[in-house]
């Protein structure tokens, strides 16, 4: 008799009777091996029949009866498989990965890639604290790739941003900026700050950081389309309004919604024209 099965035999008969089912139909587990290699074989053809509560069922009881075998590390891949891809239950997925960084904490490899699957669920959940909790680990640990790092300072950069905390998120990219990094992933986090400057309304720091950006050969087009889009934004609001035009003309053609950028323009042309009326009616002062 299957796991499942069972389940819905205590469910619809009640105890004793599910009891005796048990034993008078094959007992709870189907196969007569025991030991670590049949759980696993067992779990795998559950999973591969997609009967997926046996093969959490089997996945489960091989970690409760092996807690220092060999396969524990694919054995919990599997689980976070299982409830990640197959029941899209992220909390659960947690919890294994929480237990998880228990267990490997010692393994350094291992202990990061589980944090960074962590926060993301985490993320994920609006478990936002817990998230930025990890990341800020992650940043802080040395044996952290640089590459990774900054994939990492951008994660917590919109997480700051998500709070309102400007101070922060631009004091995680600046450290982004200061590590050993390839120019694209520099141009991504100028790209960030420059967005982060801007919503904390220091125009000139985010001008700055956005031509930094577009000087740089290794910005990709995207990137700087984007970049010069931003860029027209931070002119425009400051009454710059021939130049602001000037970089919407020119991204017309390459921008991903060309829609925008003629609503951008003609919101445009509409203020300056509000501008140039205002300066005409405005009394000349004598002298």
């Amino acid at each position: 008799m299957s796991y499942s099965a069972l389940k819905l035999a205590f469910l619809l008969l009640g105890f004793p009777l599910a009891l005796a089912m048990m034993f008078f139909l094959g007992g709870y587990y189907a196969p007569k091996e025991i030991g670590w290699k049949s759980d696993l074989a067992m779990a795998e053809k559950a999973l591969k029949d997609r009967d997926i509560g046996d093969a959490e069922m089997f996945y489960e009881r091989y970690l409760r009866k092996n807690p220092t075998g060999e396969q524990r590390w694919k054995v919990w891949d599997s689980l976070l498989n299982i409830s990640l891809n197959f029941r899209q239950d992220k909390l659960t997925a947690k919890h294994y990965l929480e237990i998880m960084l228990l267990e490997y904490a010692d393994d350094v490899p291992k202990r990061r890639k589980i944090r960074k699957q962590l926060a993301g669920v985490c993320n994920d959940l609006r478990l936002y604290d817990r998230a930025v909790a990890i990341w800020e680990a992650l940043v802080k640990d040395e044996e952290t790739p640089a590459e990774e790092k900054a994939v990492f300072y951008r994660d917590l950069f919109h997480a700051y941003m998500r709070r309102l905390e400007f101070t922060m998120a631009t004091d995680v990219l600046n450290l982004c900026l200061q590590s050993e990094i390839t120019p694209a992933t520099k141009a991504d986090c100028l790209y960030d700050l420059a967005e982060a400057e801007m919503f904390a309304y220091d125009l000139e720091k985010s001008e700055k950081a956005l031509r930094s950006l577009l000087e740089m050969p290794a910005a990709s087009s995207q990137r700087r389309v984007l970049a010069v889009f931003m860029l027209a934004d931070v002119l425009e609001q400051q009454n710059r309004f021939e130049e602001a035009d000037q970089l919407f003309t020119s991204i017309r053609e390459n921008f991903p919604n060309s829609k925008v950028i003629e609503m951008r323009i003609s919101s445009l042309k509409g203020r300056q024209r509000q501008a140039t009326k205002k300066s005409e009616l405005s009394p000349v002062r004598r002298r």
